[in-house]
């Protein structure tokens, strides 16, 4: 039990430290956007979790729509979809690895879907860029430049 509360509050932490800005993605606060409200969807996207990719990988969005993303898991392993920063899907990976058991809440900007099942994500995308999502569970992610259940979402400006 105290693995437990030690686990999920590095989880907390590490997701809520997740503002850092790369040249490449938005900066500052809300980098990757904030949650969104299920009542103001511009649209949805499906995506299909496989036990080693997602399907679209590449996803293209305008900024300031509210998407509201349908994943459905057709592999056989639990998998997550966390919308972040790379250094913060690294993080998250590497305490999952530390803690593969670990249940952990989930996280507006992340969600858990097993085997067979469907989740919905809503997220609103506040700023112009590139922004990143993954499978941080051990295994299906290796890290932002290496192959594995990633993918990314590009923002196109008002």
């Amino acid at each position: 039990m105290k693995h437990l509360l030690i686990a999920s509050a590095l989880v907390l932490s590490l997701i809520s430290a997740g503002t850092s800005a790369d040249e490449n993605r938005p900066g500052g606060e809300g980098i990757v956007g904030s949650p969104g409200d299920p009542g103001k969807v511009s649209r949805t996207i499906e995506i299909t979790m496989v036990d080693n990719r997602f399907k679209p990988s590449e996803i293209d969005v305008k900024q300031g729509e509210t998407i509201k993303f349908v994943l459905k898991n057709t592999g056989k392993k639990k998998h997550e979809m966390m919308i972040s920063t790379p250094e913060d899907i690294d993080k998250h990976g590497k305490m999952l690895k530390k803690f593969p058991d670990m249940e952990h809440p989930d996280e507006p900007n992340m969600i858990s879907v097993s085997p067979g099942k469907t989740g919905e994500l809503v997220w609103h995308f506040t700023e112009a860029g590139i922004v990143d999502f993954a499978c941080p569970l051990p295994g299906h992610f290796k890290g932002m430049n290496f192959p594995g259940m990633k993918g990314t979402i590009k923002v196109e400006a008002k």
